[in-house]
């Protein structure tokens, strides 16, 4: 056996497992939820809007949103690209004059200048959407 080759990798195993351990000590404490616990927690009211974002994280240049809706209206994104995510519900995707059903699984790319919006299928429970906006 190769000393200098296990030597060498004792080092990178124990560098790694310093570099573990300061990872794990956090300054805030990890947060857990589910799906159900978030829309429990905000709800989208019957008669009360069409669209809400129940939780959203902004880092620099992007953001993740969670978004229960029974519509959203038609709009563009003129500076970013989303990435869309159907995690509940059924619905239809408009689009530049076209539809397309969207159902849970669905994965979204809409690039920036695109005319689009959301509708609920009847009868249905509210789309909840995973949303990435990112810029071009």
């Amino acid at each position: 056996m190769n000393l200098r080759a296990v030597t060498s990798g004792g080092i990178l195993a124990i560098g790694a497992a310093i570099a573990l351990a300061g990872a794990a000590i956090a300054e805030e404490p990890i947060d857990f939820t589910d799906l159900d616990t978030l829309l429990k927690e905000k709800p989208l009211a019957p008669g009360g809007p069409d669209a809400d974002i129940v939780a959203a994280q902004h880092v620099p240049a992007s953001e993740l949103q969670i978004v229960v809706a029974r519509k959203i209206d038609l709009h563009v994104h003129a500076d970013s690209i989303h990435w869309i995510y159907v995690a509940r519900g059924n619905g239809v995707f408009r689009f530049a004059d076209k539809t397309r059903p969207v159902k849970v699984g669905d994965i979204l790319t809409v690039p920036k200048g695109i005319v689009h919006g959301f509708e609920t299928s009847p009868g249905s429970e509210p789309l909840v959407l995973l949303v990435v906006e990112t810029p071009d």
